[in-house]
C-alpha cells in the first residue's frame, strides 16, 4: 500500500514538473525586459514617453538626448500581456504595441530605439546595436 502511494506521488510530481518546464518553454514564466534609448540628437528637443499595459502605466517621462528607460515582467498566464508606447518629439509622434505576448516567443528583451529617422529595433540582451534594424514605426 505505501509503495503505491509513493509511486502515485512521484508520477504527480512529475507531471508537474513537466507542465512547469512546458509553460516555461512557452515563455509565459520567463521574465521580458523592454528598453527605450532616445538617440536624438543631442541639441533638440526631449522625447517624451508614454507606455502602458492597458491602464498601467509603466513609463510616463521625458528622456533626454542619450537617456533611456527600462522596465521588466512576466506575461500574464493566458498569453495576452501587450504593452504599448507613445511617443512625443518636438512636433512630431508615433505610437505602437513594443510587446504582444503572441509576437515575442523566441525573444526576451526587446530594444527600440528613437532617431531622427524613425524607431530602430533589436533583441541583444548585452548591446542594444547587435542586429538593429529598422522598424516599420517613423515619426509622423
Amino acid at each position: 500500500m505505501a509503495s503505491t502511494n509513493m509511486n502515485v506521488f512521484f508520477s504527480y510530481v512529475v507531471i508537474f514538473l513537466y507542465l512547469v518546464h512546458m509553460i516555461e518553454a512557452n515563455s509565459l514564466l520567463q521574465k521580458h525586459h523592454i528598453h527605450v534609448y532616445n538617440e536624438l540628437p543631442t541639441n533638440s528637443a526631449s522625447l517624451f514617453v508614454y507606455c502602458a499595459l492597458k491602464d498601467d502605466v509603466v513609463a510616463n517621462q521625458t528622456l533626454n538626448s542619450g537617456d533611456q528607460l527600462s522596465w521588466s515582467f512576466r506575461s500574464n498566464w493566458l498569453g495576452t500581456t501587450l504593452y504599448y508606447c507613445q511617443f512625443w518629439w518636438g512636433s512630431k509622434q508615433s505610437s505602437f504595441d513594443v510587446f504582444d505576448a503572441h509576437w515575442y516567443a523566441t525573444y526576451n528583451t526587446l530594444n527600440y530605439i528613437a532617431r531622427e529617422d524613425g524607431f530602430y529595433r533589436s533583441h541583444d540582451q548585452d548591446n542594444y546595436l547587435n542586429g538593429l534594424k529598422k522598424s516599420r514605426h517613423d515619426w509622423s
